[in-house]
């Protein structure tokens, strides 16, 4: 990473706390290395020696991932001013799971693997600003509903929607009332099968594109692209890295 990036998470990193541990001997170092297995998707055993030892950073990362740190970067980059926050967009996308991700203790539906048309799979739940920057992201099964998806999303820490951008995915009286009753306008297409079909502004819609290309900018990191990991907690850091990554680029060049 840059010195400009280091300077933001700098302050973070190296705050300590219940889940810290010991201090690494340079956090930027395990940090990259961090990044390097989330870009390049490679196992932890074939961690550089460039960046230590490599048990040393798995256990950093799991203890950075448990304490929440991914999670409390992306709120803080999220009440940065000057981005769009009134419009919001939400989608969902199926991740091929590796054979070696099954196995983990308490079963694979409790850490966000099922089964699905893809086979083995997890799916992710991504609600964006109107930059199509991440605000934050869910995982479930791969089988699972995107409207089961809405409400954990809505509920993440964030900025409030005034418009919700959504696929026919999310159509359902359900939906449309929450936001109603949180005072967001739902552009939302109508199932074909509704009686009645509600209009919706096509300029507006076509804003969601933007949700579409934000999976394909974390879809670059290959540990997300396929899943590896056996635990939820470790897999969805690693989709919190990727979406703190596509902000620190944006973030960096606009201060």
């Amino acid at each position: 990473m840059s010195d400009e990036e280091w300077a933001c998470f700098e302050p973070f990193v190296t705050v300590r706390g219940a889940h810290s541990g010991r201090r690494p001997k340079d956090h930027r170092l395990v940090l990259d290395g961090i990044f390097w297995i989330a870009r390049t998707g490679a196992q932890w055993r074939d961690l550089h020696e460039h960046f230590g030892k490599w048990s040393s950073v798995y256990r950093q990362f799991r203890r950075w991932t448990l304490s929440g740190l991914w999670e409390l970067l992306l709120e803080a980059l999220n009440e940065t001013e000057g981005v769009g926050e009134t419009v919001q967009m939400i989608d969902s996308t199926i991740i091929r799971a590796h054979h070696c991700a099954a196995g983990a203790k308490r079963g694979t539906p409790r850490q966000g693997l099922g089964r699905s048309r893809g086979g083995f799979t997890t799916k992710i739940h991504l609600r964006t600003n109107g930059e199509g920057l991440p605000i934050a992201a869910k995982i479930t099964a791969g089988e699972v509903s995107d409207y089961s998806g809405f409400a954990p999303l809505m509920e993440a820490e964030g900025p409030e929607a005034k418009v919700l951008l959504a696929d026919r995915g999310y159509d359902s009286d359900h939906i449309r009332e929450t936001l109603e009753k949180t005072g967001a306008a739902a552009i939302i297409p109508t199932r074909r099968n509704r009686k009645i079909q509600i209009q919706i502004d096509s300029h507006i819609y076509a804003l969601r594109n933007r949700v579409e290309r934000c999976f394909n900018k974390l879809k670059n990191s290959r540990r997300l692209a396929t899943r590896y990991d056996k635990t939820a907690a470790s897999y969805l850091g690693f989709v919190q890295i990727a979406a703190i990554r596509i902000w620190m680029r944006i973030f960096v060049n606009r201060t």
